[in-house]
């Protein structure tokens, strides 16, 4: 289908928005003492409560008949099966694959992808199990104290995030640190801390071209053979992660420490991959399964249920709803687990690299609203940041609060409890609103918002969040008609910025400045001034 706004149910929408947004969200509880059963969902360990948002029992009608007219059944099957959804790139997209506990049966291009992705995971099990064994040691015999993740984007966001989430999983005393930009005062300040006789470092780059990773890694090894010559430091303190072995093996890589990635496999998907190792390291791999096994779970969720009873389908399609009928600007991330800190970082690229898209997969340019903005933080700090705008500004969004609702050690319950009470007040005020005699006192209301809820923040449950999300964007991408498997709009920068890095580089730009505005050239000469024209 190509012509999305001119659909039937396009225009049915559009004018069930003008009916809906007569009645406040406050209006429809009032009139539906059952509202939260009636738009609510539960899975094992996961529930997802969708009353507050402004939809009918119509609306959803409405939008599982948009899916339906999008051939969205179709596309689902296509994902999971490895046909070419990355149409691009021409390339399938089997990140329910790494999860897939299956160990044969899955075909693609007659190969069957599952028997190598299951060795990984052995590998990845046999290296995890040297260095908690203290069996795997630096140059100099001692053991590795800490790890050391150098990638960027989704080879950095996503072991960082599950790393932050399952602290209490943690099994090892090793410390665990993550190099992501280019920027030396990070780095350096890093390398201060680090004892290069116990420290590891894993490369985790797809193309093993990645250039901000390529830099990190190259002033590392310089730095490490410094300090432990005359040992060689590379086959026992560097690893790599990569669809790309001959380049890892040009960088100096042993062969037996190279982790494989795949070409079907993109960087924010790819946390069930090996660029999980770090991970692994530090929950170990028993639990690693487990994060594998909540994420399929919600996998075989997604490509089973009905639409009524399909938590990502209805997330997409909830999102869909106000980006494009109600005009959403903005959708938010709101943990209220300090746990979760890098989950609205996770998926910001997750979400706007998948879906910042405005060329659709037949070429041709879309004349609708795809991805919106998407930002977030822990809720408690938010509040005392950015919800005096979502009270009382005038700026459309929607939002997601996430709660566990178990506190596993039950540390400080009351505490535990307040941050729930919060989020529960907060839900209920942006739905609600306040009215006062008062003008500057009155709370708007009228906005949507969902609340996801684990029961306890574990790793099958965390897998399961990942996989929910992972699959709300391959529906909108689907509605949209984007590939979302593809990130071309950074490639031109990175471009630009070897240029202009060789252009810092000179005394003169003048040889260059038909390639820069001035803007650029000025800065270009403001840098060489101040740095001696070095």
């Amino acid at each position: 289908m190509n012509g999305l706004t001119e659909a039937p149910v396009w225009k049915l929408l559009e004018q069930h928005a003008s009916a809906v947004k007569k009645t406040s969200i406050a209006e429809l509880f009032a009139n539906d003492s059952q509202r939260f059963k009636h738009f609510s969902l539960h899975q094992t360990g996961l529930s997802f409560d969708y009353s507050k948002n402004p939809i009918t029992e119509e609306t959803l009608n409405l939008l599982f008949k948009l899916a339906d007219t999008c051939e969205l059944k179709k596309h689902i099957q296509a994902l999971f099966s490895g046909e070419c959804v990355n149409t691009t790139e021409k390339l399938p997209a089997l990140h329910t694959a790494l999860r897939d506990p299956r160990t044969s049966g899955l075909n693609v291009n007659g190969t069957d992808i599952l028997p190598p992705i299951h060795a990984a995971l052995d590998k990845m099990a046999n290296f995890v199990s040297q260095i908690h064994n203290h069996t795997w040691r630096g140059a100099t015999g001692r053991p590795i104290t800490d790890i050391i993740n150098l990638g960027i984007g989704g080879s950095d966001l996503g072991p960082l995030m599950a790393i932050e989430s399952l602290k209490p999983y943690q099994q090892t005393p090793l410390r665990f640190h993550f190099i992501s930009n280019v920027d030396g005062y990070a780095l350096n300040h890093l390398l201060t801390q680090l004892n290069p006789e116990t420290s590891l470092f894993i490369i985790a780059s797809k193309s093993f071209s990645t250039q901000e990773t390529l830099i990190n890694a190259k002033t590392i090894l310089k730095w490490i053979q410094e300090k432990t010559a005359p040992h060689n430091p590379l086959p026992q303190h560097f690893l790599a992660i990569t669809a790309q072995q001959k380049k890892a093996l040009q960088f100096g890589i042993a062969k037996e420490n190279i982790f494989p990635l795949w070409d079907w496999v993109g960087g924010r998907f790819s946390l069930c991959s090996c660029i999980g190792l770090s991970l692994a390291l530090a929950i170990g791999m028993q639990n690693f399964r487990e994060l594998l096994s909540g994420a399929h779970t919600l996998d075989q969720h997604f490509f089973k249920s009905p639409w009524q009873e399909n938590m990502p389908l209805i997330l997409g399609l909830l999102g869909i709803w106000q980006r494009n009928f109600f005009q959403s600007e903005a959708h938010v991330i709101l943990p209220y687990d300090a746990a979760l800190k890098y989950f609205p970082a996770y998926l910001q690229q997750l979400e706007m690299e998948s879906n910042g898209k405005s060329i659709r997969i037949d070429n041709k340019k879309v004349n609708y609203a795809t991805c919106p903005i998407i930002f977030g933080e822990v809720g408690l700090n938010g509040q005392h940041a950015f919800y005096q705008l979502f009270h009382q500004g005038t700026s459309r969004f929607s939002v997601d609060f996430i709660l566990s609702l178990r506190n596993p050690q039950h540390i400080l319950q009351h505490h535990h409890q307040h941050a729930i009470a919060s989020a529960l007040s907060q839900s209920k005020a942006l739905m609600q609103g306040y009215r006062s005699d008062v003008p500057y006192k009155t709370l708007n209301g009228n906005h949507a918002n969902n609340i996801l809820a684990v029961d306890e923040l574990t790793p099958f449950t965390l897998g399961m969040l990942i996989a929910l999300y992972e699959h709300k964007v391959f529906v909108q991408s689907v509605i949209w008609q984007i590939n979302p498997f593809d990130q071309w709009g950074v490639e031109y920068g990175k471009h630009l910025s070897q240029s202009i890095y060789s252009a810092l580089d000179k005394n003169t730009t003048e040889s260059s400045d038909a390639n820069f505005d001035s803007s650029t050239q000025g800065l270009i000469k403001q840098y060489q001034h101040m740095n001696g024209d070095s």
